[in-house]
């Protein structure tokens, strides 16, 4: 909470779900029981790992004021009881309604805000990234929420989800709003949109980058992934649908939009007899400098030089450049902003020392990711290519042997190393990896991270490229129940004595 936020009067907050609650003052809502002070209300939810109801005796004797507690009987909905000090209020499917609640609350900020809400498997982070530095170019304000954290860009708090819990993203909003920020750019995992996170918050824009196999182990099946999804579009507000045409699930995109949603078609491919608007990107060369290419559109066409790898990357650009379009904004000023792009932290980013192989630390963390990424890092290698990377403990088992396979079709050398194991036994994670890559004569296991990439970098020499894929930017490694510091990042530049 910050110093200025205005305080909310419980009456007024409640009354439009038909509460009648009494007159009085709080300066902040928190889902946390640890976060409890007088004046801030406790909500007790039912949550998807623990009960908040649970916590009620810890926010009382903390000194709560208001407890809102989760009841699933509608009957008891409004009822008002004391506990020592603290008022607790019976809310019937509290769960349901925090975000609303939340809206309500914070005097409904992202109504003064122009927001863009970014999904999909993958690029999500580096398109989110680039709306926020294309707005800040164009001399707008923008804020920033997700997995590299919650704020401006530059100056980033750390995130504990993709996107905020439903209470924090409206209270981000508020906070963006008292700083004059024009925009707020936010990814939207399927997560969050299952769990009713943003229901409240009001969409301008929603971009879907593609789907691949992720998060089967919430989701169950990739039909439940999609469709999560796809409830981007019941967003309140929303006005247009950026699409990547090249992944065949904007389709069912296609077919599922309320009618009076605007499309905006981005792709890779031939889109000017498409009957939407569109952005498309043609002559793509990728050399040691980065990436060209031309833009064709609705609204004109130009020539982009960006310092940045890979073709997944022009779609990024080109989803961040129509959504801006989809702003309001003028073509000619989003190009010129977008030739000023750079790279984000943890994305296809680049370390170069004399007389050593490149190294390249990205997140892809899935198949398609780990696809794209060397896929495009093969165009960029003149020599051999070396695979780094892991696969995370209690999660989907399922992509274990796909991305060993992609790891050994696209590389010269695959080694095999740690990455969050969590609860699991290291080997076995290596052991599903190792049945999709049927000659192992070039792979080399070594589950000390950091030791796996000195062998990578002694295996190589110069000319040669390096992957680190499945970290990126992230700054621990999970084993076990233990959260270690480790910052692939900063040890790559320790070790090399560089900077990216």
């Amino acid at each position: 909470m910050t110093p200025d936020m205005t305080l909310c009067n419980l009456k007024q907050m409640l009354q439009p779900f038909g509460i009648d609650a009494p007159e009085l003052a709080l300066d902040d809502l928190v889902l946390d029981s640890r976060e409890v002070a007088i004046h801030r209300g406790f909500l007790a939810v039912a949550g998807h790992n623990l009960d908040g109801r649970d916590f009620i005796p810890q926010a009382v004797s903390l000194g709560a004021k208001v407890i809102l507690a989760e009841t699933d009987v509608e009957a008891e909905h409004g009822q008002m009881s004391m506990r020592e000090h603290s008022l607790i209020i019976q809310f019937y499917r509290l769960n349901e309604q925090i975000s609303a609640l939340a809206d309500v609350f914070f005097k409904h900020p992202t109504h003064a805000l122009n927001t863009v809400a970014v999904t999909g498997t993958n690029g999500k982070t580096s398109t989110t990234h680039f709306l926020c530095q294309l707005s800040e170019s164009m001399k707008q304000t923008a804020w920033f929420a997700g997995t590299l954290g919650y704020g401006t860009v530059n100056n980033l708090q750390t995130a504990k989800n993709t996107t905020p819990d439903p209470v924090s993203i409206q209270r981000l909003a508020s906070q963006a709003v008292t700083a004059n920020a024009s925009d707020l750019m936010f990814e939207a995992s399927s997560h969050a949109l299952v769990q009713g996170r943003i229901r409240a918050v009001q969409t301008r824009v929603a971009i879907f980058t593609n789907l691949s196999r992720d998060h089967l182990d919430y989701h169950g099946t990739m039909e439940a992934y999609a469709e999560a999804k796809r409830r981007l579009m019941n967003q309140p507000g929303l006005e247009t649908i950026v699409l990547n045409q090249s992944d065949a699930e904007h389709s069912n995109w296609l077919r599922f939009k309320p009618k009076h949603l605007k499309v905006i078609l981005v792709g890779i491919s031939e889109l000017s007899s498409c009957p939407h608007p569109f952005c498309f990107a043609d002559e793509i060369k990728l050399n040691a400098s980065g990436t060209s290419f031309r833009l064709h559109s609705t609204w004109g066409e130009a020539r982009i030089s960006l310092p940045m790898y890979g073709e997944f990357n022009v779609l990024n650009v080109l989803s961040a450049i129509a959504a801006q379009i989809a702003l309001g904004r003028d073509f000619n000023v989003v190009v010129k902003a977008a030739k000023q792009l750079v790279p984000v932290a943890g994305r296809a980013e680049f370390f170069r020392a004399p007389g050593k192989p490149d190294i390249v630390v990205d997140y892809a963390h899935t198949p398609d990711a780990l696809h794209k990424i060397l896929r495009s890092m093969r165009a960029h290698c003149n020599g051999k290519l070396i695979c780094v990377f892991g696969c995370g403990g209690d999660r989907d088992q399922g992509k274990r042997p796909e991305m060993g396979s992609i790891a050994s079709q696209y590389s010269d050398w695959v080694v095999l190393t740690n990455d969050n194991v969590r609860n699991e036994n290291a080997q076995d994670i290596i052991a599903d990896i190792l049945r999709g890559i049927p000659q192992q004569e070039k792979v080399y296991i070594e589950t000390d991270r950091e030791e796996a990439i000195r062998w990578a970098v002694n295996q190589g020499e110069a000319g040669d490229l390096i992957v680190l894929a499945g970290k990126g930017h992230e700054t621990s490694q999970i084993i076990g129940d233990t959260v270690t510091d480790y910052d692939e990042r900063q040890f790559i530049k320790s070790l090399y004595k560089v900077a990216s």
